[in-house]
């Protein structure tokens, strides 16, 4: 069921940002969502310019509320067509597990797990009433692999391709479509706060990861995309 709107969430920057320029370019209205307005307001310029229209709603996407304004106004935008959904909002915080804060392991745990369990209570009662949806998942190849130091970040990335599997299994038969989205390493501001090894040119670039996020959500076949793996040239870094 390809979607006239979209939910986008972590719209404000990353790969965020790219999908839904991406889905403007190709006449999706788009309901961002991130918690700076700021920022938001950039991505919506950046839309609009492409001929989209874009509504915001700026805050934390663990709130109930905020995930329901940003279904309602995809709805509104959507002018009676079908709504999905691209979820991208999520944290990364490394470190030694030892050593690793409590509250960084509940907020990352709260970022980019429990959002998308709030996010599927806001848009499926959205996609039944529309008789079918599609929601697609940013999630991470470290869905799959784990990586040393990072024990949060990949809990939370297993946990979070657990409940998208969950999901499609349990709406499939109502039209309702959850897609795994996971790519490999990408370069966005994350990795110029990080003191990382890995060299630029050997990542995928957002450009390019939205393209595929804009791709997979407005797939035209009949079947249903379940996940969907994207990796650099030399696979995972």
């Amino acid at each position: 069921m390809v979607p006239s709107a979209c939910v986008v969430t972590g719209a404000s920057s990353g790969i965020g940002r790219q999908a839904a320029l991406h889905l403007a370019e190709r006449g999706v209205a788009l309901a961002l969502g991130g918690r700076s307005l700021e920022r938001l307001e950039e991505t919506a310029s950046l839309c609009r310019s492409k001929g989209a229209a874009c509504a915001i709603v700026a805050g934390d996407v663990c709130d109930e509320n905020v995930m329901k304004g940003l279904a309602d106004e995809a709805r509104r935008l959507g002018k009676g067509g079908k709504v999905g959904a691209v979820l991208s909002a999520g944290v990364a915080r490394f470190g030694d597990t030892e050593t690793y804060s409590r509250q960084d392991w509940d907020e990352t745990l709260s970022a980019n797990l429990t959002a998308l369990f709030v996010a599927a209570q806001a848009l499926i009662p959205v996609f039944r009433a529309q008789g079918g949806g599609r929601a697609l998942a940013v999630l991470s190849i470290a869905s799959q692999v784990a990586f040393p130091q990072s024990a949060a970040y990949v809990a939370s990335k297993f946990g979070a391709l657990g409940l998208v599997k969950s999901l499609a299994a349990e709406y499939r038969r109502e039209g309702i479509e959850w897609i795994a989205f996971l790519p490999g390493s990408t370069w966005t501001e994350l990795w110029e706060r990080m003191d990382s090894p890995l060299e630029r040119e050997r990542m995928l670039s957002a450009e390019d990861v939205g393209r595929a996020i804009a791709d997979a959500v407005l797939h035209p076949g009949a079947g249903f995309l379940d996940e969907v793996v994207y990796l650099p040239k030399e696979g995972i870094l």
